[in-house]
């Protein structure tokens, strides 16, 4: 309290480590309240990726692409996905992909065929295994069922 009232010459670097003192309190408190990892480089690489699974699902499903873009191995980026997000890369990059996925299948009139040439599958049916494998059901059933006022997610 006497370096806010009577300011030094050093009295900047007792204020800054005591806000970064406070800000790892709360980063801290952060992380223990929603389960996240508290190793800082995980995290910055885990939602590096995150963000750039975001921006380029459409284009790269391949694991090799975004340990590039990030600089790391796969299996650095696996180690630090698993920490982060509790599932594998692969998993992680199969899941933004249904949700793409279903986004297009709800909110717009593109076919199947448009949607799978859209996301770079080589082949509808590989699509539409792709998505029963994961939901149970056909991309048209899954269409039809929300039209007709049925949970679908």
């Amino acid at each position: 309290m006497r370096e806010i009232k009577k300011i030094r010459s050093d009295s900047e670097h007792i204020t800054r480590a005591l806000l970064y003192f406070l800000l790892i309190k709360l980063n801290r408190a952060y992380a223990e309240r929603y389960q996240l990892s508290e190793e800082t480089k995980e995290n910055t690489t885990a939602y590096r990726f995150k963000q750039l699974l975001t921006n380029h699902i459409n284009q790269h499903r391949d694991i090799e692409y975004y340990a590039g873009k990030l600089a790391v191995s796969r299996v650095t980026l696996n180690k630090c996905i698993k920490a982060q997000f509790g599932m594998n890369v692969s998993e992680m990059i199969n899941e933004f992909l249904l949700v793409e996925i279903k986004n297009r299948l709800l909110y717009s009139e593109l076919s199947v065929k448009e949607i799978a040439y859209e996301l770079h599958f080589s082949a509808p049916n590989h699509l539409s295994r792709f998505f029963k494998m994961l939901t149970g059901l056909s991309p048209k059933d899954f269409r039809n069922a929300y039209q007709n006022g049925m949970s679908v997610f």
